[in-house]
């Protein structure tokens, strides 16, 4: 664990046992930030989830450092929906635009997973959830959505066609 992992660490713990209304404005700062002061066992878990997502090249949140080639003719890229509990009612906007123009997608709920929260927020630019991944790439909101099926781009990072 580096110093700085440490320090977060330390400070976590610290703002954990600040009192009253003091305490409980920076605990909501924290969260509010993404949590950048986290204990030890969360900044391990986000650590080892950057690792994963690193070496076994699944693009569904990681960075991506290229754009993706365009997949053969007849496979379709990987379409993930990401989602909280507090946006679920949204989700369903998102995944009728998907049915209409007939793309196959995995709708994933991350609330119990803060390093894949940090991920997603970090790859989306802060887009509000649900999100739409078109093979680790954001495509964005409902309203991106909306603009990327009209105009065919869409389809066209889909399908490659």
């Amino acid at each position: 664990m580096s110093w700085i992992d440490r320090a977060r660490a330390q400070a976590h713990g610290a703002l954990n046992k600040l009192p009253g209304k003091l305490g409980d404005a920076a605990r909501k700062a924290n969260e509010a930030l993404g949590r950048p002061l986290a204990d030890e066992a969360e900044l391990e878990e986000r650590r080892d989830f950057e690792a994963r997502t690193a070496k076994s090249g699944d693009g569904a949140v990681a960075a991506p450092t290229a754009k993706p080639a365009a997949t053969p003719a007849g496979d379709a890229a990987p379409v993930i929906v990401y989602y909280m509990e507090k946006q679920k009612r949204d989700v369903s906007k998102l995944t009728d635009i998907l049915d209409a123009n007939g793309i196959k997608y995995t709708v994933t709920n991350i609330q119990e997973d803060p390093a894949a929260q940090y991920a997603v927020k970090r790859d989306s630019k802060g887009l509000r959830l649900p999100v739409v991944f078109v093979a680790g790439d954001c495509v964005g909101g409902r309203e991106q959505l909306i603009n990327a099926a009209s105009s065919g781009d869409l389809k066209k990072r889909v399908f490659g066609t």
